[in-house]
């Protein structure tokens, strides 16, 4: 577009040479902005997926929404297929470019990116082009390709601008199309429209209700707000007669922050006659200038407004999105050459054994940072990695599970009656024999060896989790040496697991082969005696039993009768404690009602005597003691006749222990006492396992493989002959470097021509 001169551009004032200077410059600037970014387009449209997000506008629509007339009016010559059905089935990036012809040469011309140097100066041929070329991917069955055709057309007719013309959106398969035509179609688009830098020009008829406009309706679902969606209203001149548009127009309908835009293209006959672009618009400018609503927005509605408002809006678009893209640019050739660097030269410019020590001592390296906790991979700010898995498996689950464990779980009363019985042989047990609680401690221990085992293996697995989650650039290259490297180190774990088994085993065997009661955190069984004395003692205390004498109160039933004493003199301390306790509240309570009755006048009722001070009744007079009458001796019924004695029965197959309601007290007593034993052994014995066990696998498992990988990985894989096998790059490595390769020379190349910008704040 020519330049406004300075009365034009602000009004009457006129500009100063200097600031006619800065204008010059920046709209010179602002001029290159769009073919810098056609060029960048060119660049990346050699690969099937464009790492970068360059601004770009995406035209999208239904079908026959009038998306290829709009299109044709902007460039104001015929040139798209047209026909029923998909016409577009392939993405087409059209690049407007401004040039005037020079010697007199041919003014409008196209190029495809494809055919590079071929100009088509007829646009029917350019028409044809497209077809061939989209039924070529795309076959003839109306079927739709993702590959782009990249269209050039320069003319002195066109703005500077850059366009993405989508298929248009579909809901049911017509002919050969395939069933799930309407899915791919909306895929492909969102591909194009989801990416931030994308202006979305939405294309909706005017003569369909805008709230079914299936173009706005996609573009609200990537761009809720509307911050970077162009509404266009096509066919405004076929809306029934007393209908417009006015209100969406002016944005009082839909909002958009760039607005709606409204046009009028060529009717379907006067496509077929061939009517000229330069007669369409004059008769579009005299739609608006004659309609009794639109006249006064007519400045703001034509397709030559249209085109300028997209040049002006993509230019801005791509001032404000130049340094992000410059970051992206830089970002992406710097990742590409590590990645690149990473893969090697196919070459191998170092000796194949000096490259083969490297690998394995980079390896190492990474193995024990990662078991030590210095970490450099971004994964480890999101879970525990390496050693803090290993501290997470002794704590917070081989050492809570273990602190769970029943120090008499498994246990019953009957089985810990028979293993007495069988201690004491055929004499009777005044105390619990020695034998059977070291049998019982024995057989609670050996219930710690299972999850010592399994907190081993599960050591183990995490080692060797750690193995295989190593990311080694240079392994990425040589797939046989990264298997030979795992089976390596894995083999080596297995070597070091059975040693700790065994080491763990004898731990468990080492408390199996002792029970040491002299242990001075050991209860012993006098503390034990005295705390299950006072324990039945407050129990009983709590209940209200205790008649205050030397006999046997309830709650002393199953106390053997030489530790009657000792009960009855913890029963008495708790009684006496308790009375204090009750005599403070008691007195409390005197003390607020004798406050409450000086405050309440007297009625006149009879004093309360002593024991009803106290909430008691008086005691009731004691009663004599019967004794035996002679009546009642006389009163016995005479004896029966004498009788042969009962036979003896015979010794039962299976003995079995007393039922509960049949024990005597000391046995109830002994099975008491020997889980209160058992509960305090247990936790002694627990806390050293808790404690070893830990250390013995870090010991012979996580230390000795960290100590001796480097060794192993040497001895096993450094060997001339193998150098050959293990350094044979992968059938992927190849394609990945040449992807690499490609990334790199991309975006060295964009680079290279964003930096013809000049740096000026625009």
């Amino acid at each position: 577009p020519s330049i406004p001169t300075p009365t034009t551009f602000l009004g009457a004032r006129l500009l100063t040479p200097s600031l006619s200077l800065n204008f010059l410059s920046t709209v010179t600037i602002m001029e290159q902005l769009i073919p810098i970014i056609n060029k960048l387009q060119d660049v990346t449209a050699v690969v099937e997926s464009s790492p970068l997000d360059l601004p770009q506008i995406a035209v999208v629509g239904e079908q026959s929404s009038g998306k290829s007339s709009v299109l044709e009016s902007i460039v104001g010559r015929d040139f798209l297929p047209r026909g029923s059905g998909i016409v577009t089935r392939r993405p087409l990036a059209l690049q407007l470019i401004n040039k005037r012809a020079v010697g007199g040469g041919v003014k409008e011309w196209g190029e495809f990116l494809h055919l590079p140097g071929k100009k088509f100066e007829n646009f029917d041929d350019i028409r044809r082009h497209i077809q061939e070329d989209t039924d070529r991917l795309g076959g003839s069955n109306k079927g739709i390709s993702n590959v782009p055709i990249n269209l050039k057309i320069y003319s002195p007719n066109v703005l500077n601008l850059t366009l993405i013309d989508l298929p248009g959106l579909t809901k049911v398969p017509v002919g050969d199309q395939p069933k799930d035509i309407a899915s791919q179609i909306r895929t492909m688009v969102l591909s194009y429209i989801t990416k931030p830098n994308t202006i979305i020009l939405a294309i909706s008829p005017a003569n369909a209700d805008i709230a079914n406009s299936d173009g706005l309706r996609i573009a609200r679902e990537v761009d809720p707000h509307g911050k970077r969606t162009i509404g266009v209203l096509t066919k405004l001149d076929l809306m029934d007669k007393g209908t417009d548009c006015f209100e969406v127009l002016m944005g009082k309908v839909y909002q958009l922050k760039f607005g709606f835009i409204g046009v009028v293209n060529r009717s379907q006959h006067e496509i077929v006659t061939k009517l000229q672009m330069e007669k369409a618009k004059e008769n579009e400018s005299a739609f608006f200038a004659a309609h009794a609503k639109y006249k006064a927005i007519k400045a703001r509605c034509g397709t030559p407004h249209l085109a300028a408002t997209l040049s002006k809006i993509l230019m801005n678009h791509i001032r404000n999105t130049l340094p992000t893209l410059r970051q992206r640019v830089s970002s992406l050739l710097q990742s590409a050459r590590d990645e690149l660097e990473a893969l090697g030269d196919p070459r191998l410019g170092v000796s194949k054994g000096a490259l083969l020590l490297h690998i394995i001592n980079s390896f190492v390296l990474a193995f024990v940072n990662t078991i030590d906790g210095r970490l450099t991979t971004e994964s480890a700010t999101d879970e525990l990695y390496g050693g803090a898995r290993i501290n997470y498996i002794f704590n917070d689950m081989y050492t809570r599970h273990v602190e769970e464990i029943d120090a008499n779980g498994g246990l019953t009363d009957e089985e810990i009656q028979v293993i007495m019985a069988n201690a004491t042989g055929p004499k009777a047990s005044l105390f619990i024999p020695e034998e059977s609680f070291e049998q019982l401690a024995r057989r609670q221990i050996k219930i710690l060896l299972d999850p010592s085992l399994r907190c081993v293996d599960l050591v183990y697995d995490e080692l060797q989790r750690i193995v295989n989650c190593i990311e080694i650039n240079e392994l990425k290259r040589f797939d046989a040496l990264r298997e030979k490297v795992v089976d390596e180190v894995n083999a080596l774990l297995r070597d070091c697991r059975e040693p700790t088994k065994k080491m763990v085993k004898s731990l468990i065997d080492i408390e199996l082969a002792y029970i040491n009661t002299n242990h001075p955190d050991f209860i012993g069984g006098g503390d034990a005696i005295a705390k299950i004395l006072k324990r039945r003692a407050a129990n009983a205390v709590e209940k209200g039993y205790g008649d205050g004498s030397g006999r046997r109160s309830s709650g002393a039933e199953s106390i053997p009768g030489e530790f009657h004493q000792q009960y009855q003199s913890e029963v008495n301390m708790m009684k006496r404690e308790a009375e204090r306790d009750k005599a403070i509240s008691d007195k409390r309570e005197k003390k607020k009602q004798q406050q409450q009755k000086q405050n309440t006048p007297s009625d006149g009722k009879p004093a309360a005597s002593f024991w009803n001070i106290f909430g008691k009744k008086s005691p009731p007079p004691p009663s004599s003691s019967s004794s035996p009458s002679p009546q009642s001796s006389q009163s016995r019924p005479s004896k029966s006749p004498s009788v042969a004695p009962p036979k003896m029965a015979a010794v039962p197959s299976v003995m079995s222990v007393r039922k509960k309601s049949e024990r005597s007290e000391n046995e109830d007593f002994q099975t008491e006492l020997i889980e209160t034993l058992l509960t305090s052994y247990f936790a002694i014995v627990r806390k050293n396992v808790t404690d070893r066990v830990p250390k013995s696998i870090m010991h012979f498992l996580v230390n000795k493989s960290r100590n001796e990988i480097q060794n192993r990985l040497v001895e096993g894989l450094y060997k001339p002959d193998l150098f050959d096998k293990l350094l044979m790059e992968g059938g992927d490595v190849a394609i990945q470097r040449e992807q690499h390769q490609q990334t790199v020379k991309i975006c060295a190349t964009a680079q290279k021509i964003l930096n013809e910008i000049i740096d000026t704040k625009l």
